[in-house]
């Protein structure tokens, strides 16, 4: 076959499973791009120009998990999301350890998942959230356990585990499967980020600026201390 032809076949299999994934998952696909745009307006709060850099490419990076989801493409998918997730918290673990942010920028440095989430000293331990928000700590377990849950779950597909060959094949090819799932992680991590910039940031935002953030108090409503922070009743 000709490699023109060849690519364009490839392109019209990707452009209907296109379609598909918009027909059956418009609303899903709507809520997406709303929480990246949520992750992307959070971004504009922050003061250091790094940080603010950070998240707003860890909200592109969703985005472009999202379209990679409606191709087929769900492997690339599931990776974009992974690494979203990593730049995220990230941005929060670096606004502490400006000695690690400084050599990720000169790029003698990665972005460590162990150290993110360590339980002593990572950004969802009881440690991080004593000193920025400490009304978050009932909290603060549970979602430490559910971020190493979802991560170790999207690291399946990048490390190329032998279950995720059977669930996606090499061929694109809409998987109902894979969309659902996929959807369900990008809103679980969504979360997980906003409350993690909320329990570092939150609370040095002006009042004047955080009236502003309303998409931060409809997400994170089910949080007391976040809901009381913003004028809601407590429960």
């Amino acid at each position: 076959m000709d490699i023109k032809e060849y690519f364009k076949k490839i392109n019209d299999e990707s452009q209907e499973i296109f379609l598909s994934t918009i027909t059956n998952y418009l609303d899903n696909v709507g809520n997406a791009h709303y929480l990246a745009t949520c992750i992307y307006d959070f971004s504009e709060h922050l003061t250091d120009k790094n940080e603010k850099e950070l998240l707003a490419t860890a909200s592109s990076q969703i985005e472009s998990a999202i379209l990679s989801s409606t191709l087929g493409l769900y492997r690339q998918a599931f990776a974009s999301l992974r690494l979203a997730f990593e730049m995220a918290l990230g941005v929060a673990y670096f606004s502490i350890d400006k000695l690690e942010h400084a050599e990720w920028l000169k790029g003698k440095g990665d972005i460590k998942w162990s150290s993110l989430i360590d339980k002593d000293n990572g950004v969802l331990s009881l440690r991080f959230c004593n000193a920025f928000f400490e009304e978050l700590t009932g909290y603060i377990e549970d979602y430490n356990e559910r971020a190493a849950a979802v991560y170790r779950s999207l690291s399946e597909f990048v490390h190329g585990n032998s279950e995720t060959w059977t669930k996606s094949g090499i061929r694109l090819k809409y998987n109902n499967d894979l969309i659902e799932q996929f959807f369900k992680q990008l809103f679980e991590i969504s979360e997980i980020i906003l409350f993690t910039l909320s329990c570092r940031y939150l609370n040095a935002i002006p009042t004047t600026e955080r009236e502003t953030m309303e998409f931060l108090s409809a997400q994170l409503s089910h949080i007391d201390p976040i809901r009381v922070l913003f004028g809601g009743p407590k429960v």
